[in-house]
């Protein structure tokens, strides 16, 4: 009897040190992907498509051009800038008329979106769910607040077809601020449903450039002009003939040595004052500022100061009052409760993990505009308060004796990032030379990683990663020029510049075809 039991103890002990090799892969849920802003075209009654633009937009500046430039005249002499706002808004509004919202935040002209989501495919699917499977389509004009509602029923639908106990979400962009919607109204909803949310280029803390224009805040500084030609000249070829981007390149360098960028920026700056409070809110109102979306995008520090800049008098404010309504909803609601609703999410079991894109200027309308972010949004609003060096610069020597040997593994290979002070730092990937308009190379690692609980300690997918040719994604590696910031001198640029201009004089000569050509296609 002894013997038997024996060997059935020794057959368990064999049985358990064999297990491990056979352990189970971890649950695989649903992903429902929440597409971003303008993901969804937008038709009118009419069926005809009216978002994307299709406008002629050549054809309308020719047409408007002369009355808006005779009512602007005017403005100057009388410094009475309306008649010029009415002009203008009356020559571009239009183009909007089927696709902003009404004054109390609702769809009009009866106009709808391509997309609805589908789910019927779903019935009795339990593996092998895509990134794509289950995404959600919504209007992305309306409230977040609204589309909210709409996610939740998408969420429970997708649980009865496959039979699951839980999803995993990912928010792209504008999606990130549906979502964060979602975990505000329905917290219990998603603390028992919801086992992981990624956010890809999240505009859940706002967007800098958006709400410098909505608050009316522009500026046009000497080194974010500088940053932004410079850029989309050499490394986005905005430029067609190789010859007239060097000689422009010299040009703007020339400029930006002497100030001479930052100067014009203020010069252009103070005549745009003149007429801004005119038109800005009128032309907002009627165009992108009619979108309850763009409002979600606004920053917590800016928003207040936004819808009283745009909705600027008590009649505007009562004509407006159903619209403000929903959009004072969702910043009261959500905006403002963003971080700590993460945080209440993170310690109910809900895993967040977070991708960021960088190594893109910023649209260079506000001042602080020289920081890294990925064309459309910062690195800092993304990453939810990772920190960074401006664009075009590294870590100063300085900043980096001050990080503490515990967190010197958060510092970037290229020493431009430091995410010891995002959210989530454990869980947070950066990405660099990713456009804000490009996801692919993200979707299916971010799937993987939520599936397997992947931290940036993992060998297949470290912390910072490169993009490579919008395909894939490679480990971001140092390099000495990375290191080694060299600033022109104002003598090099002119030495440069002056290069470059003989340069195109010689082709000239030569019978040569020297063509200026601008790809508008560099900016997307």
């Amino acid at each position: 009897m002894k013997k038997i039991l024996s060997v059935i103890l020794c057959l368990v002990i064999a049985l358990g040190c064999i297990t491990p090799s056979f352990a189970a892969e971890p649950e695989e849920y649903p992903t429902v992907y929440v597409i971003g802003a303008h993901k969804n075209d937008i038709y009118n009654a009419q069926g005809e498509k009216v978002y994307p633009l299709n406008a002629d937009l050549g054809a309308i500046i020719k047409e408007t051009l002369g009355p808006c430039l005779k009512e602007l005249a005017k403005g100057m002499i009388t410094n009475d800038y309306t008649s010029y706002a009415e002009e203008f808004n009356a020559s571009w509004s239009p183009i909007f008329k089927d696709l902003i919202l009404d004054k109390n935040g609702e769809v009009t002209n009866g106009s709808y979106t391509q997309f609805t989501t589908q789910t019927d495919h779903l019935a009795g699917k339990t593996s092998d769910f895509g990134v794509w499977d289950c995404r959600f389509w919504y209007d992305w004009r309306e409230s977040p607040l609204k589309t909210a509602n709409e996610l939740k029923d998408h969420i429970d639908k997708v649980l009865e077809l496959t039979g699951k106990e839980k999803v995993q979400l990912i928010g792209r962009c504008y999606g990130a601020n549906v979502i964060a919607a979602y975990l505000e109204l329905y917290k219990d909803h998603a603390k028992t449903f919801v086992s992981d949310i990624s956010y890809y280029s999240s505009s859940a803390m706002g967007i800098d450039f958006m709400s410098a224009l909505f608050s009316g805040q522009i500026e046009l500084g000497n080194e974010e002009l500088s940053n932004f030609l410079d850029f989309y000249i050499n490394n986005r070829e905005a430029i067609g003939d190789e010859s007239c981007a060097e000689l422009v390149s010299a040009l703007v360098e020339v400029l930006s040595q002497a100030n001479a960028l930052g100067v014009t920026g203020d010069a252009f700056m103070s005549f745009v004052d003149k007429f801004k409070d005119d038109l800005f809110p009128l032309i907002l109102r009627n165009t992108f500022g009619g979108w309850l979306s763009y409002w979600s995008m606004v920053t917590p520090e800016l928003y207040e100061q936004a819808r009283d800049f745009v909705f600027n008098t008590d009649e505007v404010r009562a004509e407006y009052a159903g619209f403000i309504e929903k959009a004072d909803a969702y910043y009261y609601t959500v905006s403002v409760n963003v971080v700590d609703t993460m945080l209440e999410m993170k310690e109910a079991g809900i895993n967040f993990y977070v991708f960021v894109k960088y190594n893109f200027p910023e649209f260079p309308l506000y001042d602080g505009a020289t920081i890294q972010g990925d064309a459309d949004t910062s690195v800092y609003r993304q990453s939810f308060g990772a920190t960074c060096a401006d664009f075009n610069e590294v870590f100063t020597q300085e900043y980096l004796d001050s990080v503490s040997p515990e967190n010197m593994k958060y510092i970037s290979a290229d020493k431009k990032i430091d995410a010891s002070t995002c959210l989530f730092p454990d869980t947070t990937w950066f990405v660099k030379d990713l456009h804000h308009n490009y996801f692919a190379p993200v979707e299916k690692p971010s799937v993987e990683i939520m599936r397997y609980d992947m931290t940036v300690e993992s060998e297949k997918y470290p912390q910072y990663m490169v993009n490579v040719d919008n395909a894939g994604l490679a480990p971001l590696e140092g390099t000495d020029e990375d290191y080694d910031k060299t600033e022109k001198s104002f003598f090099t640029a002119i030495a440069d510049f002056t290069k470059a201009f003989f340069n195109i004089i010689i082709k000239l000569i030569k019978g040569e075809k020297v063509e200026f050509t601008f790809n508008f296609k560099a900016f997307s």
